[in-house]
């Protein structure tokens, strides 16, 4: 009897899972979409996909699918096997695709309004900017205004010291003057006082 290869003995650990899923062209998508199909047809298959491939990320089927391989292997089945394997990648790849084109119409009105918001975030970043500038302006201003006011105030009451000292020296000039002449006419009750 002859045999077709032998399986590895031992389950195979070191497989790493394959990270790069690869996402189908844009031209495999319609190929797709336009090949002629029957939807139930499609979900039986979809349905056919052992539920190991939808519990998590981190799942790898390489792994998963050398250790199903029987002891002896052959070669027709496993042509079989990998056709099988091959459809449900096509009616997944499909329903992907389908999917994708459903919600399109909702993902470009949503990609409209999230670049309207940018918009209104970029605008409303200058108003800010400029508005912080014209406070900072203004506010220079004001220091500079009260700046201003407060030395005003000073020079005014240094003015008005002065203003009084120039009085009070007015004033003993007159006094002075009087006296003078109060002296001349000799009137020196009167001037004592």
């Amino acid at each position: 009897i002859p045999q077709g290869p032998k399986s590895p003995p031992e389950p195979v650990h070191d497989l790493s899972p394959i990270e790069n899923f690869r996402i189908p062209s844009k031209e495999e998508l319609r190929e797709l979409r336009e090949q002629p199909t029957d939807p139930q047809a499609e979900q039986e298959i979809i349905d056919s996909i052992d539920e190991v491939y939808f519990c998590n990320d981190s799942f790898d089927m390489v792994k998963y699918e050398l250790e199903k391989l029987p002891p002896i292997l052959n070669l027709q089945e496993l042509q079989q096997y990998r056709d099988k394997l091959k459809q449900q990648q096509a009616a997944v790849s499909k329903k992907v695709a389908d999917l994708i084109l459903e919600k399109q119409p909702s993902y470009v009105k949503e990609l409209d309004r999230v670049t309207s918001l940018q918009t209104s975030l970029q605008l409303a970043a200058v108003i800010c900017t400029n508005g912080r500038r014209h406070l900072n302006i203004a506010k220079e201003g004001f220091t500079q205004a009260s700046l201003g006011l407060l030395a005003n105030q000073r020079k005014r009451q240094l003015l008005i010291g002065l203003l009084k000292s120039l009085r009070t020296i007015k004033t003993l000039q007159r006094t002075d003057v009087r006296l003078s002449e109060m002296l001349e006419e000799e009137d020196y009750p009167g001037a004592i006082q």
